[in-house]
């Protein structure tokens, strides 16, 4: 074989083993999570959701969720592989089946709550997005070691009476602008934030270990008062 091919065939192997050696790293990293298939549609494409009847507690460990409100419980379906459900007579608990922080955005959601739901979330990240809510709209929402955000939207979220527990470093921050009758909050080591809210009635309770980061309207209308710190 003359110099010349051999150059050729040795120039020509190098580059398919180059291009094997991109594929196989690239599918490596998307069975890890690293990245995911665009889907076309985006944000205007609808999941497929799963209702469940007669549930009006809502627990969620170590997921993400992106929640608005509506009739009846609903849950989106296809992320089983990351996600774990169980009913426990009128509760749902979500569990998140990947602890590694990198790969939670697999397992993030779409919940409908019922208007008047409780949610606990534990070690989780909750956002609220608009839906069926309205001034009938009172869920009690506990926190711990969570994040709550409650981000800008295509139009306010409007609420009615919200009640927040938050506690163990817990975060409830008002970056949209959500609307809401009264707002009753209990912070443990924990805060709350509010840039653009607004709260018609405001009731906060916290310990000297907690950080109150609002609107100087809502901070001088706001009834505050102490308790305890945990020991």
């Amino acid at each position: 074989m003359k110099k010349s091919n051999k150059i050729l065939l040795g120039g020509f192997l190098t580059v398919v083993l180059l291009i094997t050696g991109i594929h196989i790293t690239l599918y490596a990293k998307y069975k890890n999570g690293h990245y995911s298939i665009y889907q076309p549609g985006g944000k205007g494409q609808q999941a497929s959701m799963q209702s469940f009847a007669d549930v009006s507690a809502i627990i969620i460990r170590k997921g993400d969720a992106v929640i608005s409100f509506g009739d009846t419980l609903s849950v989106e379906k296809g992320k089983e592989e990351y996600v774990q459900y169980a009913r426990q007579g009128d509760s749902l608990v979500i569990t998140g089946r990947n602890n590694d922080e990198r790969y939670r955005n697999r397992s993030r959601i779409k919940l409908v709550l019922p208007h008047n739901a409780t949610l606990s979330a534990f070690h989780s990240n909750i956002s609220f997005d608009e839906g069926k809510e309205n001034t009938a709209t009172n869920p009690t929402i506990f926190l711990y070691n969570s994040y709550a955000l409650f981000p800008f939207s295509r139009k306010p979220i409007q609420l009615g009476h919200v009640k927040i527990n938050a506690s163990d470093h817990s975060t409830v921050a008002f970056q949209g602008d959500a609307q809401v009758n009264h707002l009753e909050v209990q912070l443990k080591k924990s805060s709350i934030e509010d840039s653009k809210a607004e709260i018609g009635q405001l009731s906060i309770a916290t310990d000297s270990a907690s950080q109150l980061i609002l609107q100087s309207k809502h901070l001088l209308k706001a009834k505050i008062s102490s308790i305890t710190n945990n020991p």
